[in-house]
């Protein structure tokens, strides 16, 4: 074998195991919408070959900004949604395993003149090898946020609907 044709398939080799250490893909597991504005989100889980979760996203659709939350952080709260410094809705993941899943937390205002806050908790489970969000009983793959108004003022967010499909 010539040295060339040696150097080249070294190359090769290392390449393949670079490339082969790195497959992952996304998959989506929700949208995120609002009665408040027609901006939506989608929730998204990033697997590597072995389908083991790497990390969570979100992506805003209208400006296609993603967010990336490797798997060291999602037992912390992370902000979803702030305004003027304050965080307004956050997501903490509990008993995290990259290979089942875990429980999930949304915290989210109530009524922001009282500082109430609500939590809204659901599932991600992997179900016959696919990764989805669950409540309850029922898995999910929309989930809108349906605003709480007094006298015609947004106040907060009455409450968290999980829904089926579109």
């Amino acid at each position: 074998m010539s040295r060339l044709s040696t150097l080249v398939l070294f190359f090769l080799v290392i390449t393949a195991q670079f490339t082969h250490a790195n497959v992952t893909r996304d998959i989506f597991l929700a949208k995120i919408s609002t009665d408040i504005m027609p901006k939506t989100y989608d929730l998204l889980v990033t697997v590597d070959e072995k389908k083991e979760v790497v990390a969570i996203k979100t992506r805003n659709n209208k400006k296609n900004k993603i967010k990336v939350y490797k798997t060291n952080v999602l037992d912390k709260p992370i902000t979803l949604v702030k305004t003027l410094g304050i965080t307004l809705i956050s997501l903490k993941c509990s008993n995290f395993n990259k290979s089942t899943g875990c429980n999930i937390e949304i915290e989210y205002p109530y009524n922001v003149t009282y500082g109430k806050f609500r939590k809204f908790n659901c599932k991600l489970i992997k179900d016959d090898g696919e990764w989805k969000l669950s409540h309850g009983k029922k898995s999910f793959s929309h989930l809108h946020l349906k605003a709480n108004k007094v006298v015609g003022l947004l106040v907060g967010i009455k409450k968290l609907i999980p829904k089926d499909e579109d």
